[in-house]
């Protein structure tokens, strides 16, 4: 899928790339920044079953140089015109901990958190690449316990080492390399106080992180995606897991039950069936949340390509008390006002790729 938006302006400031590689497809999103807008001009996905000689929408685990392969294609269909990138991490290759240090520590971080990390990193620290940020605490004097809450990420080199091959092989100049959650939390939420959950529905995983004040504060993963309702309606009707698939994304959960099309009602059953597992897993980890925090979640803002679901959030909706939202980074952007809709719709699978090129434009100012 690819859609240039490229003809509708003619001026050429510098434009960005933002490109999230994920276990079923790769996305890409060109933005730029002009008279103070951020403009859409080109977005783009390829799914990345073919190359891994499986269905489209089934997760894969291709080698580094398969995936350049796929990501060298979708940047040609998309009509992408720049080489100045930013690309994601996958969560499921970082560790992200919370350290509750002594404020007094604060000017020697440095020191001080490589030895703290030992502590939650399995690996030897030279294997890894680290990175921290204060999160908690009012800087000098620390909270009221006298400490300061420090975020620690830390990737392998190893994985570092595959994306930057990846960079390489499609002749980008990657400007930098940031765990997909952090560039999803940036497209899909405005800057609040109130705490809300983003929910990544990917897949082969469900990702849910608590995001207050812009910071994320604990994360979950959820052993269950958008695969797993494909591979259920593919039983349960009888149909190949690629016809299940192109059937899911035309009728998915709306009107389903009703239609007149051929196995429409089982199909709806079926996905139904499928969710539900997920939707309870999601209302108890939010139940838990605010037991222990004792402060309600003012939103479940789902994300992802699974999201894009027709009919999600009102089925959601119905199983979790908690307002459910849908992620629409795009309007972030300024893009023909005819696209407004399917930008919308699309939104959910580009909330990562969104966020990294907006990420990228303010860094080149």
């Amino acid at each position: 899928m690819a859609f240039s938006l490229a003809s509708f302006f003619s001026t050429k400031p510098t434009s960005v790339l933002g490109i999230d590689i994920g276990t079923s497809s790769i996305k890409v999103v060109q933005l730029r920044r002009e008279r103070g807008r951020v403009v859409l001009e080109t977005y783009g996905a390829i799914a990345l079953g073919p190359f891994a000689g499986v269905e489209i929408g089934r997760a894969t685990a291709l080698p580094g140089d398969k995936i350049g392969e796929a990501l060298k294609e979708v940047i040609r269909e998309a009509n992408v015109t720049t080489n100045d990138a930013a690309i994601a991490i996958p969560y499921s290759s970082s560790l992200i901990s919370i350290l509750s240090l002594p404020a007094a520590v604060e000017k020697q971080l440095a020191q001080v958190v490589p030895i703290e990390a030992r502590k939650y990193i399995p690996v030897p620290i030279n294997e890894v690449l680290l990175d921290w940020f204060v999160v908690g605490g009012d800087g000098k004097q620390g909270d009221a316990s006298g400490k300061i809450q420090v975020l620690l990420v830390a990737i392998h080199n190893e994985t570092i080492a595959k994306f930057r091959s990846i960079s390489s092989a499609a002749a980008l100049q990657t400007g930098f390399f940031e765990i997909e959650v952090f560039s999803s939390v940036r497209a899909a939420l405005d800057h609040g106080i109130a705490p809300v959950a983003v929910v990544d529905m990917g897949a082969a995983t469900t990702k849910f992180y608590v995001v207050e004040r812009g910071l994320i504060h604990e994360s979950h993963i959820i052993n269950h995606g958008s695969q797993d309702l494909t591979l259920a309606a593919s039983r349960a009707l009888g149909i190949s897991v690629a016809q299940a698939e192109e059937r899911k994304r035309k009728f998915g959960l709306s009107g389903s039950a009703n239609s007149d099309q051929p196995g429409a009602a089982d199909l709806h059953k079926s996905l139904e069936l499928s969710l539900s597992p997920l939707m309870a897993e999601l209302s108890r980890t939010v139940t838990a949340y605010e037991a222990r925090t004792n402060q309600p979640l003012s939103a479940l803002v789902f994300t992802g390509g699974g999201a894009t679901l027709k009919g999600l959030k009102d089925f959601a909706q119905q199983k979790i008390q908690t307002e459910i939202r849908l992620a629409d980074p795009f309007g972030k952007t300024q893009a023909p006002a005819f696209l407004e809709q399917i930008l919308k719709e699309a939104g959910p699978e580009f909330s990562v790729a969104v966020g990294l090129a907006l990420r990228r434009l303010q860094e080149i100012g």
